[in-house]
């Protein structure tokens, strides 16, 4: 288990603010459908009600007993209707995980990238969206890592070929963090010593 990994519900937020920003669409489309459900819905089991109670010419006490008949499709009705928006939230909220939580990586991994640290693949759930961008991002940082360690060498090479033609070849000069830093040191002082025999 990875050490501070939220889990259950709460681990779905990622970026909450972002979520629910995104989300608040789908609720509000879900809110205005439920308002036109309940209002349509409502104005004809009325209406129905109505007619039942003029046609028949109920009682007061039968026209409270149809109205409780009325009342179960009506609780039934409301009761589905909430469980569709609490679902649709839910599901806009788990959606949206699987977007921002790939987003929260790449935005990571590329900082990384911007402040010249070699930044660990990205990796992601098969479940999470933005794979396919994830793997690209990781192939691109392969090319680079290698044009990277292509450069260093190049610099040796020539270093090497100066020094096999009999010639003094000037100091490499990489910095600390490259790969070939230490290589670069020690062939600088084969040379110095050549130098001075």
């Amino acid at each position: 288990m990875v050490k501070g990994r939220r889990r259950g519900f709460v681990s779905w937020f990622v970026e909450p603010y972002k979520q629910v920003r995104l989300g608040f669409m789908f609720l509000l489309v879900n809110l205005a459908f439920a308002a036109l459900m309940v209002g349509v819905f409502g104005y004809y089991v009325m209406d129905m009600y109505d007619a039942v109670v003029t046609y028949f010419r109920l009682s007061g006490d039968e026209s409270a007993a149809t109205m409780q008949k009325f009342g179960v499709p009506i609780v039934v009705g409301a009761v589905l209707i909430v469980l569709f928006i609490v679902t649709t939230i839910l599901v806009s909220v788990r959606y949206t995980h699987e977007i921002y939580g790939p987003l929260v990586s790449i935005h990571r991994y590329l900082d990384d990238i911007l402040n010249g640290k070699n930044p660990a693949p990205i990796k992601l759930r098969e479940s999470d969206q933005l794979v396919d961008l994830a793997t690209k991002l990781n192939s691109v940082a392969e090319r680079v890592a290698s044009d990277m360690r292509a450069g260093p060498m190049i610099n040796i090479h020539r270093f090497l070929d100066e020094l096999l033609d009999g010639k003094t070849p000037a100091p490499i000069k990489l910095r600390d963090n490259d790969n070939f830093y230490e290589l670069a040191e020690k062939l600088n002082k084969v040379a110095a010593k050549r130098l001075k025999s």
